[in-house]
């Protein structure tokens, strides 16, 4: 069990190492912008803030799907409903939202 000087510690740590890369990754911004910055990495990093989820585009679809068809009509003017089909995959994946 760490204690609470412990706790404090590694706090003051990941905050350092955060400003740390901010002053490296991003000099051109301001104080004000890059405490803006760290606090929404800090929460990231704590699990306090979640990454949105992963929606599978239209485009997406057509490739994927095109990418691995074959038909055997010469002249073959395959209909895709990649809309559908994108919405359908995203439901499947993402129910609750």
């Amino acid at each position: 069990m760490l204690t609470r000087k412990q706790i404090r510690e590694l706090a003051r740590q990941r905050v350092e190492a955060v400003w740390g890369c901010l002053c490296v990754l991003r000099p051109d911004l301001e104080t004000q912008e890059k405490k803006k910055l760290a606090k929404k990495i800090l929460d990231l990093a704590s699990g306090h803030w979640p990454p949105p989820p992963v929606k599978i585009i239209p485009a997406q679809v057509q490739e994927m799907v095109w990418r691995n068809m074959q038909c055997i009509q010469p002249r073959c003017s395959m209909i895709l409903f990649s809309n559908q089909i994108a919405d359908e995959l995203n439901e499947f994946f993402h129910p609750e939202e």
